[in-house]
């Protein structure tokens, strides 16, 4: 990702590096973990009428007394109980997470704030907003399932997402009352169940060349 800014991460050795340090509240960027659940998908779709399915990965926050993580921010406990509800946590970290220096405190230290490098502090003005950067994040997202660091997408979790989609559908397409609004989420969930039925997962690249060596 292009940093194109006066803020980057630490390590980032380009003269464009603040030493003022990022004006956000750490408390609100603290460390984190992503991690992949087997339920949730999330499909995007395209101009071309198709889309692709992509892993829609949760945080997990290092706030000290919340989701188990201890009061003095020990998350091994954390970590072990969203992995025996059946998540994974992705690894390695660095690859996902940008640490930038925060504003000094008044005690002295310098704070630590995280984001993911997909969500990019950017300067307007006298402040500082963290934009989105939606090609890195699907590029990351896309990379995973093409890698085979994450399982496959299971055709009932498809199934499961395409009908909730489906349902939207007949509740907004039934709807007599005359609503435009309506209408146009009829339409719009019309077309995302087109493009899902359109579109083919993909699989591994590891487990296409074997496929392809199969046969």
């Amino acid at each position: 990702m292009a940093l194109v800014n006066a803020y980057a991460p630490k390590g980032y050795t380009a003269a464009t590096s603040a030493a003022a340090g990022l004006p956000l509240n750490p408390s609100d960027y603290p460390d984190f973990r992503l991690m992949y659940h087997p339920k949730r998908w999330t499909f995007y779709a395209n101009e071309e009428g198709t889309g692709e399915w992509l892993p829609n990965l949760a945080p997990l926050y290092f706030t000290p007394g919340v989701a188990c993580v201890d009061k003095d921010g020990d998350v091994s406990l954390a970590m072990a109980e969203k992995m025996r509800r059946g998540w994974i946590i992705v690894e390695p970290a660095a690859e996902y997470i940008a640490a930038y220096d925060g504003r000094q405190l008044p005690n002295g230290k310098v704070p630590t704030i995280y984001l993911p490098v997909w969500m990019v502090p950017t300067p307007l003005a006298n402040e500082v907003r963290v934009k989105y950067d939606r090609d890195t994040h699907l590029d990351y997202l896309r990379g995973l399932v093409e890698s085979g660091r994450l399982p496959p997408l299971d055709p009932d979790v498809i199934e499961l997402i395409r009908g909730r989609v489906q349902d939207e559908y007949e509740r907004d397409a039934g709807d007599g009352s005359g609503d435009g609004k309506a209408a146009r989420r009829a339409e719009a969930a019309a077309a995302t169940l087109a493009a899902m039925d359109a579109t083919t997962p993909a699989k591994p690249a590891k487990a296409a060349r074997r496929a392809k060596a199969a046969t």
